[in-house]
């Protein structure tokens, strides 16, 4: 028994430090209202905005903004519909949200009503960066994602940084009705 303690003492931080660099992605949540390809009808005109909030590693805020747009253009297959303006070519009632190491207790829906930006819990250094994100309509959430880098980002120019925004905006607006998708979980006994 004691050689499986000293086994498991030594193959845990192991193990926990193969983690570090890690960026991984929840299941998103489409609550029972979602109709599939909401996000068209959202960018019909041309585009959805985008507001970026909370912790801005180190960048002035607007500066972060255009950065986190312009990195969710990049991963993206419909690279032209996210926008920081409101113009003719959106839609005020739908918008999607990226909130960067928000404070745990806040949801997607929490961030389609909020009047103004919550405050960032910013991680200690070397923690795990978190990105929460949601697609809305008006003060409901169409969708909602929660990202994690874990081992944090040093700065906004990070691979782990541009990991994490690519895989949240792939996953905040599903390609497929989800459903029509089985759960992760599913097969797993």
């Amino acid at each position: 028994m004691s050689r499986i303690l000293r086994w498991a003492a030594i193959a845990a931080p192991i193990a926990m430090a193969g983690c570090a660099g890690m960026v991984a992605v929840n299941d998103p949540i489409h609550p029972p209202h979602y109709i599939r390809n909401e996000e068209f009808y959202a960018a019909r005109s041309g585009q959805i905005r985008v507001e970026v909030n909370g912790n801005t590693f180190g960048m002035q805020p607007d500066a972060f903004a255009t950065h986190v747009v312009d990195l969710m253009r990049a991963s993206y297959y419909r690279h032209d519909w996210f926008t920081r303006e409101v113009s003719r070519k959106t839609d005020p009632r739908f918008k999607i949200v990226m909130m960067f190491d928000p404070d745990p207790a806040i949801s997607g829906q929490n961030l389609c009503e909020a009047a103004q930006p919550f405050k960032p819990v910013p991680p200690a250094s070397g923690a795990s960066s978190h990105l929460l994100a949601a697609f809305c309509g008006g003060t409901e959430v169409i969708s909602e994602v929660e990202g994690t880098a874990y081992g944090g980002v040093a700065n906004a120019q990070d691979p782990k940084f541009k990991e994490l925004v690519a895989r949240v905006t792939n996953n905040i607006i599903p390609k497929d009705d989800p459903a029509e998708q089985p759960s992760s979980w599913e097969g797993l006994s």
